[in-house]
């Protein structure tokens, strides 16, 4: 078995085994649907847009047995402390080499090169997985992870009509973000114009009391539903929000301006309390 540390798009006989092996890895999109993941011939670019990256593919005989991405961002803390932080994604491993030494190699290569860099680490665990955080940290090299937030993924439908609101340049847009998400755990940095083929545009209400940064993910990954086509959707990172109508009037804002684009949908991370029907 062979470890590659890939940092840049990787040759064609890789990128085809990792092709491959990504289609193989199903995600629920609803009852009875579900949709897969793409991120094209250069693999890392999705996780290079975030910072300085990796992704580790373990490779055995020309086919990929597992995955396990790492990107070095700075992490707000809820004190206000920046840390710098590595975020663990995309960890699979094919169905036929789990319980082996793969998720331990791709493990030992990441504490490897996040040893120095980082202090902390993070990571966004899908609802449904079947096999969560705790039954793999805390061994395996990696030290133990523990729940810190639930968010919930909307898909909205893009609108002709919405509210207003003003766009700023990166530096005052991410300055909001900051004072907005204080006292909450937030990540920081990263260059959005890697991923988006859209030109990432910070949209802000005139009051300052919600931002968030449309752009989306197309030129690093795409999302292919289970009838063969790619879910279209624009995306609204860098989400934050004085209270939920501010929120909602720059979501109403943020859909229109998507629609401009021309895209039909619009995914936005909410925090989960503020997902859910009123009165559950």
């Amino acid at each position: 078995m062979t470890i590659h540390p890939l940092t840049a798009c990787p040759p064609p006989e890789l990128a085809a085994a990792l092709a491959r092996f990504e289609a193989g890895f199903t995600y629920p999109l609803g009852p009875g649907r579900s949709f897969r993941i793409s991120h094209g011939d250069d693999y890392p670019r999705f996780y290079r847009a975030m910072g300085d990256a990796v992704c580790f593919v373990a490779e055995r005989d020309g086919e990929v047995l597992g995955v396990l991405a790492a990107a070095l961002r700075p992490l707000v803390g809820p004190d206000g402390a920046v840390r710098q932080a590595v975020y663990l994604g995309d960890m699979k491993v094919a169905p036929a080499a789990r319980g082996g030494r793969v998720l331990v190699r791709l493990a030992e290569a990441t504490t490897a090169w996040a040893t120095g860099r980082a202090d902390v680490g993070f990571a966004v665990v899908m609802g449904g997985t079947p096999v969560t955080p705790d039954r793999y940290t805390g061994r395996l090299g990696l030290p133990a992870f523990a729940e810190v937030a639930r968010v919930a993924i909307l898909r909205l439908p893009a609108a002709a009509d919405g509210g207003d609101a003003v766009e700023v340049g990166a530096d005052e847009g991410e300055a909001l973000f900051r004072r907005l998400t204080a006292g909450h755990y937030a990540a920081a940095g990263g260059d959005p114009r890697e991923r988006s083929e859209t030109p990432p545009a910070w949209l802000v209400l005139a009051d300052g009391s919600a931002c968030g940064r449309l752009e989306d993910t197309r030129r690093a990954k795409r999302l292919i539903s289970d009838d063969g086509g790619e879910m279209v959707s624009a995306h609204l990172s860098g989400f934050a929000y004085a209270a939920p109508a501010a929120g909602l009037a720059l979501l109403a804002a943020a859909r229109a301006r998507a629609a401009a684009h021309g895209f039909p949908a619009l995914f936005v991370a909410v925090p989960a309390a503020d997902a859910a029907p009123r009165g559950s």
